[in-house]
């Protein structure tokens, strides 16, 4: 009977690791949504209706402004640019300051690297603060991407 138990407990084991390795690989083959930044290596993971604020400074008009967006529908949508300078605001082909202001959607978005703006990503309460480093046109990306955890991991940590 002892025996029979113990065969009992290892099947039982047995059956317990393979139920938690295959609940680990559908996890990591599953589709998520990511905002993978080039420059400070960043890799940070959202949800549909998360928000995104870009920060900067000006670099023409020396003017703090805001850039809102919500993730929609696999894309960053521009909700409203916030700035006190209207100068700022027409230089970006915008007319007011009410909100809401501006609209698009976009997968991707790109930041001059030589850009003197101090650049600021926050992201469910964490602060990003984009580097100098650039992508090989003097860039650096900003994109949100949809694939397995286990791809966006081993491209990360691999390119």
């Amino acid at each position: 009977m002892i025996q029979s138990s113990g065969r009992g407990a290892k099947a039982l084991l047995l059956l317990l690791v393979i139920l938690a390795a295959a609940l680990l690989t559908v996890g990591l083959c599953k589709n998520l949504l990511f905002v993978q930044i080039d420059n400070p290596k960043a890799l940070a993971r959202v949800s549909e209706g998360d928000e995104l604020v870009h920060t900067y400074t000006h670099s023409m008009y020396h003017a703090l402004v805001s850039e809102r967006f919500r993730i929609e529908r696999g894309h960053f949508r521009l909700l409203h640019v916030k700035t006190d300078s209207y100068a700022a605001l027409e230089y970006l082909g915008l007319e007011r300051k009410e909100e809401p202001n501006a609209h698009g959607a976009f997968t991707e978005f790109s930041i001059p690297a030589a850009s003197m703006g101090s650049h600021m990503l926050r992201l469910n309460d964490r602060d990003i603060s984009l580097g100098t480093d650039q992508d090989r046109d003097g860039r650096i990306r900003v994109k949100l991407v949809e694939a397995p955890l286990l791809v966006c991991l081993a491209s990360f940590f691999w390119r």
